[in-house]
Order: C-alpha cells, then structure tokens, then sequence
C-alpha cells in the first residue's frame, strides 16, 4: 500500500471514474492508466475503454502534450 495527495479536482476526475460505489481507487487506476509501453498500447488501450472518439482523442491530446521532454519517455 502507498499513501498519494491528490488536489481537488485530480481526485474528483478519479472518483468520476468509478463505475460502482464498492470500487476502489486502485481498480480505477489499473483500469484507466496503461501500463507504460508503445504508443501503439496506448491506442489499444483507449480502443478498449467505453468512450466516445471525442473522448479517446481528448485523453490521447492530453496525454501527448502533457509528457515532459525532461523524463524519461515511457513509452518507449
């Protein structure tokens, strides 16, 4: 177990995640964020998930443009 700080609205964006009240944030984490690998995972991981193509494309935008070009890249 890890103990993390969340603000408020990072923490509300994960509870909105939650399918069922009996979910853990652990589940929705495992469910939403990709184990780091290709680009091409992270597109198969989004195909997977029940959103509509404005919502795949929002999450993939964001995802690109907020990585750091001083870290590592994850995805490679």
């Amino acid at each position: 177990m890890k103990t993390i700080t969340l603000d408020e609205e990072a923490y509300a964006r994960l509870k909105s995640w939650k399918r069922k009240p009996k979910d853990s944030f652990s589940s929705v984490v495992k469910q939403v964020v990709p184990v780091p690998g290709t680009m091409g995972a992270m597109l198969s991981f989004l195909d997977s998930q029940p959103l509509t193509d404005d919502e795949k494309d929002r999450i993939l935008e964001e995802t690109v443009n907020g990585r750091s070009t001083v870290k590592e890249n994850p995805w490679t």
